[in-house]
């Protein structure tokens, strides 16, 4: 009994000394609690830590975004050919007293700052309510003077190698110096070319933004290749472009190939030469001139604009910025210039063919009563043209909600609308050519040229910022626009500035962005 006892007592003190081991039900509630409140605390400092982390992403990623497009668009501004950004008045000869024309030193006189006003400036506001459809597009080189000398500062572009299209003289791209894959000096095929002179225009198309670029061509200086048109070496001197009658017939165009596209092929400004036949003419460093008003020395000005990229080359100088949507109501929505993936299009052809029938019924895609394009409203890309190779390649800013572009009016001291309700100098009663424009709206500056003819038959500009010097200079006036008379000799109002608005997302933050570039329009070189 004792030892039972004993055994009895020491189980009893083990028990009492060593108590069971483990949680209560409610310690365990407790605990987890605990725990997953500190998890969720985690998770919620994790996530406002993530989220600040992408919202700064986004703000830098806006600001390179920023930094890229200012420095484009600023050095395209700074580069225009056009420096002295006074329009070009219709030139002929005074009525009082009659048979006289304005000496050089007479603002209404080509000669009067003839080296500062080469090529063309052009913009376009469309419906001044609408910061969506605003338009600019101008010509651009590297030089004050295009023609001053080599550099190494170019523009860059495509451009295909045609020495395989000749009818003998060899292949190889040395043999034949004369086409724009050899301007850029090398004599083995690469697929680029360059100049120091270009067109250029910048339009918001749904919500890319879009940067357009053509060379302008500049071939080499040698002996062989002083022609622009580009032609081959051997001794038929076979034109590849532009025919003069034939034989030779030209060597490039969708009558030969129906692979053959020219702006698939090359990045250069040319437009459609109707005789005898059509083929694509190039334009080269001469056709800046304005300063020929006869035309016996530049037969195709870029002054005039039947000779630009986007305006209608055959008919009436008008620009096509807009078509119609393929949506039931088929208004008339705003497309800019034609993008890189729609002239890109195999069956586009223009400008060394009319466009293909199977687009629209074919024709002059530049003339707004031309092929039947009509544009997609949702991605607002023309839905015949979809699916171009070169897509995207124009693209410089995406997620763009606007692009709005303000003159200054020195009428009104502030930055307008052209045609806008506080424009004074670029109002709508200031306008001298009402009719040129596009098809839609008539709301533009343009530089203009002195042989230039609008659709209505009218040789003004539209705008041809010449003041009455008997009135102040800053008064708030519509000014009189007065070719006639020799005096008194009116004043040059130069456009002075300008000034461009995007507001653009990022669409991993939602961050909004607006960036203001306000450039001044002063001569290069200046102070």
């Amino acid at each position: 009994m004792k030892t039972s006892n004993i055994t009895h007592h020491w189980k009893s003190d083990r028990r009492a000394n060593h108590p069971r081991a483990g949680f209560t039900l409610v310690e365990m509630i407790v605990s987890v609690a605990l725990v997953l409140l500190m998890m969720l605390m985690f998770t919620e400092i994790f996530q406002i830590l993530s989220g600040s982390m992408t919202t700064q992403r986004g703000i830098s990623e806006n600001d390179q975004r920023e930094r890229l497009l200012v420095t484009v668009l600023q050095s395209d501004l700074e580069n225009r050919s056009f420096q002295y950004l006074l329009p070009y008045s219709d030139y002929k000869a005074f009525t009082t007293p009659p048979g006289v024309f304005p000496s050089p030193s007479d603002p209404r006189n080509p000669l009067y700052h003839k080296e500062d006003r080469q090529g063309y400036f052009y913009i376009s506001e469309n419906d001044p309510n609408d910061d969506t459809d605003d338009f600019i597009q101008f010509t651009v080189s590297r030089f004050a003077s295009p023609k001053q000398g080599d550099t190494e500062d170019f523009y860059y572009g495509r451009a295909t190698d045609l020495s395989g299209l000749t009818a003998s003289g060899g292949s190889q791209l040395v043999n034949h110096p004369n086409q724009p894959e050899a301007d850029d000096g090398r004599i083995t095929a690469d697929g680029t070319s360059q100049s120091s002179a270009a067109e250029v225009c910048y339009f918001l198309r749904g919500s890319n933004l879009y940067r357009r670029i053509m060379l302008i061509r500049e071939p080499l200086s040698l002996s062989s290749t002083q022609n622009s048109q580009p032609v081959s070496s051997d001794n038929s001197n076979s034109p590849f472009f532009q025919r003069t009658g034939g034989p030779p017939l030209p060597l490039y165009g969708e009558h030969i190939s129906s692979d053959h596209n020219f702006w698939r092929d090359f990045d250069y400004s040319a437009y459609i030469d109707s005789t005898p036949n059509r083929f694509a003419r190039f334009h080269d460093l001469d056709d800046l001139d304005n300063s020929d008003t006869t035309g016996a020395n530049i037969l195709f000005p870029m002054g005039m604009p039947r000779y630009r990229f986007g305006f209608n080359h055959e008919v009436d100088g008008l620009s096509r910025e807009f078509v119609p949507s393929s949506a039931g109501s088929n208004p008339q929505l705003f497309i800019g210039r034609f993008t890189h993936e729609e002239t890109s299009h195999q069956h586009f052809n223009y400008p060394h063919d009319l466009m293909d029938s199977s687009i629209g019924g074919g024709g002059n895609p530049m003339d707004p009563a031309g092929p039947n394009l009509l544009l997609n409203p949702n991605d607002r890309v023309i839905d015949l043209l979809r699916n171009g190779i070169r897509r995207s390649e124009d693209l410089v800013l995406s997620n763009v909600r606007s692009f709005d572009i303000k003159l200054f009016d020195d009428g009104a001291q502030d930055f307008v609308d052209i045609g806008g309700t506080t424009a004074v100098r670029f109002a709508s009663g200031a306008k001298q050519n009402t009719v040129h424009g596009n098809s839609v709206y008539k709301n533009v500056f343009d530089t203009w040229h002195s042989r230039a003819i609008s659709s209505g038959g009218d040789e003004d500009p539209p705008y041809p910022m010449l003041s009455d010097p008997t009135v102040a200079e800053f008064a708030s006036q519509v000014p009189v626009y007065d070719i006639a008379n020799q005096t008194p000799v009116p004043r040059a109002s130069p456009l002075t500035a300008i000034r461009i608005l995007i507001r653009y997302e990022d669409t991993s933050s939602g961050q909004v962005r607006q960036m203001t570039l306000i450039h001044p329009l002063r001569n290069r070189g200046e102070g």
